[in-house]
């Protein structure tokens, strides 16, 4: 009767999360004029449609370009804060560890608002004050993968290896950091798919020709709107995500980084 649950469980959260992105990805791939399930018919008319779209084209490049360096930034602050948390035991550690979690406790249009408003005082420019948001954003998913992969690690060997010789930046670098990657790439993973999709704080902070793909679909659907345009940009989104999926688990399996 469990086993029966459970699988009845886990079909109805597939069909709930798979199913409506099944959808659009077929939806597609429709040789029609308008969305409709099952479409006509299939063609990549509206992948060439988006493509063809100037301001589609250059926001969907733009976001690849901002996903992965935000994740870059995500991961080494990420890094860096896990490695002081998960050695100190102090007040310090407690209220970073709060202070780099507390974008996911709040609202995402506040913290846009608040960065928009940092950003005119100190005059900053669209690109790096996007580039930052996107980290800030990213930071609690990378943060969280790795410090609980150091929070596993048995800190005895680093200290073995210290006392062979090896100085402290050495012996992380040669033996705490191969142990660990899985968790830093599995943060990294998780700030690249953040990023590529974030929306709700970067609609304060782009500009005239720095609009990310999520704003630029938003202002097509709202201002323009086909929606098979549309829904071929969301296809590509889950292809590059998929992508990045595929080669991860290639370099450390997906095992690991889902136990991460």
């Amino acid at each position: 009767m469990s086993a029966f649950i459970l699988r009845l469980v886990v079909g109805i959260v597939l069909a709930l999360v798979i199913g409506p992105i099944l959808v659009v990805i077929i939806a597609a791939f429709s040789s029609g004029e308008s969305l409709s399930f099952p479409p006509p018919g299939f063609s990549l008319r509206w992948f060439i449609e988006f493509f063809s779209i100037a301001q589609m084209r250059n926001a969907f490049m733009l976001s690849i370009v901002l996903a992965i360096a935000s994740a870059c930034g995500a991961a080494a602050v990420g890094l860096l804060g896990a490695i002081y948390v998960s050695r100190n035991r102090n007040a310090f550690s407690v209220m970073l560890q709060m202070l780099i979690m507390a974008p996911l406790v709040f609202p995402a249009l506040i913290l846009g608002l608040a960065l928009l408003l940092l950003y005119k005082t100190v005059n900053m420019s669209v690109l790096p004050g996007l580039f930052i948001a996107h980290v800030v954003v990213c930071l609690p998913y990378a943060f969280r993968s790795v410090l609980t992969s150091l929070q596993s690690f048995d800190t005895t060997l680093e200290e073995a290896g210290q006392s062979l010789g090896a100085g402290p930046v050495r012996s992380f670098l040669l033996i705490t950091m191969p142990i660990i990657w899985p968790g830093v790439l599995s943060g990294w993973l998780f700030a690249f798919v953040v990023s590529f999709g974030e929306l709700n704080t970067a609609l304060f902070l782009t500009g005239p020709g720095i609009v990310t793909l999520p704003i630029e679909i938003f202002s097509y659907l709202q201002f323009q709107g086909n929606q098979l345009v549309v829904a071929a940009a969301s296809a590509l989104q889950v292809l590059i995500i998929l992508i990045v999926l595929f080669l991860a688990e290639r370099l450390v399996g997906a095992r690991q980084i889902v136990q991460r």
